[in-house]
């Protein structure tokens, strides 16, 4: 259950009208206890990416998720299938693997060498025949939730969540009105950036465009017509959609692609950003919590075959310029919530839910708020304490 919550925590101010409502207070971006809370409430509760399937083609091929004090390792079995488990041996508590890699049939515990198959059953333990009561097979590792959605695979740490097509109604079909077969993708290319933020500037910055034309020259004169951009809110995902900049655009297009000249963007409630920009170019944004002040951006491109072709590494580049020029700013916003200047402020909406919009940031605050257990209801119209 989730705690009562301190005076200090309460959201001074925020209102579910996000046109009335003032931000977030500073707090909620720089205290070590609610980081903590968040890591629990939302991201062990939550749908999380892993890697797309390509990523694990062959039977022993791994990948680890680390996300706060858990780790799950999602590996391919024998037959084909994902298995899933918490990246924990069961004799004492050291992790079985790190990162991503291939095992050669099991997954053997460097520590003392008990030795797993790839469906989580203990073969072999080491100088155990002499143990009394003790069998292989009473223990296997604890097993996490996973789904593949449009080719991506993702976990989830709680059993009593809804499956992803639940959540997300309609989201695949929309998807596949840009990338029709997103499964049949290659992951290509991947870059990680450590941004000095709280991970919810992170994607905060990520959901708006208020702030494009004065940061992002070629997203708003070489890439999209903001004058097009619209930005929908639904229950677990945001969809941003806006046409392409027409002869000004800023690299090679594929013609051919569906909806060849429309951007497509989802934001996945807390922390996966999937996009297609025009011309059909598929990318992942990633926000990985590192810590209250440390969020970690890993961006991956989806191509048609596993290296990317002369066009898809100028739209890699392309896009590069406009990530990196996010990191400084999230950087900058995290040093003002820290300094004595600022406690909260307010959002800009317009009603046509347009580029020049933070509605999108408003709803994530108030998701957040909701996970943590600090959305109160006053009326039907306010929210918390005022």
């Amino acid at each position: 259950m989730t705690s009562v919550p301190s005076a200090l925590h309460l959201a001074r101010g925020f209102d579910i009208d996000p046109f009335a409502s003032f931000t977030l207070p500073n707090e909620h971006y720089i205290d070590n206890q609610l980081f903590d809370r968040e890591m629990e409430a939302v991201f062990a509760r939550t749908w999380q990416y892993v890697c797309h399937t390509s990523a694990l083609p062959n039977a022993g091929d791994y990948r680890v998720r680390d996300l706060g004090r858990r780790s799950a390792l999602v590996v391919r079995d024998k037959d084909g299938t994902l298995q899933a488990f918490h990246n924990v041996c069961q004799h004492r508590a050291h992790r079985l693997v790190e990162g991503s890699g291939h095992v050669p049939g099991l997954l053997t515990c460097p520590y003392h060498a008990w030795a797993y198959n790839t469906r989580g059953k203990l073969i072999s333990a080491r100088k155990s025949e002499h143990i009394k009561d003790f069998s292989t097979d009473q223990i296997q590792l604890n097993p996490v939730r996973l789904e593949v959605f449009c080719g991506f695979i993702f976990i989830n740490f709680d059993w009593n969540a809804q499956p992803m097509q639940v959540l997300l109604p309609g989201l695949d079909a929309s998807i596949r009105t840009f990338s029709p077969a997103p499964e049949k993708l290659f992951h290509a290319y991947s870059k990680e950036y450590g941004v000095q933020s709280n991970w919810k500037v992170s994607v905060e910055n990520y959901s708006e465009c208020y702030h494009c034309p004065m940061c992002h020259p070629t997203l708003s004169t070489a890439t999209l017509d903001l004058k097009s951009y619209h930005l929908a809110i639904h229950e677990h995902y945001h969809a941003h959609i806006s046409s392409d900049s027409g002869v000004n655009q800023g690299y090679t297009m594929k013609q051919d692609s569906a909806r060849s000249r429309e951007f497509g963007a989802w934001y996945l409630w807390p922390n996966f950003c999937l996009e297609v920009y025009p011309g059909g170019y598929m990318n992942v944004l990633h926000h990985l919590p590192v810590s209250v002040d440390k969020t970690l951006q890993v961006v991956e491109w989806f191509c048609t075959a596993a290296t990317p072709s002369r066009e898809e590494q100028e739209v890699i580049d392309f896009v590069a310029v406009i990530r990196e020029e996010d990191i400084p700013l999230c950087a900058s916003v995290q040093r003002g919530l820290n300094s004595d200047g600022y406690q909260q402020g307010r959002f800009i909406v317009d009603p046509a839910l347009g580029a020049n919009s933070e509605h999108a940031v408003h709803d994530i605050q108030k998701k957040t708020l909701a996970a943590l257990g600090l959305l109160y209801t006053d009326d039907e119209a306010s929210v918390c304490e005022r």
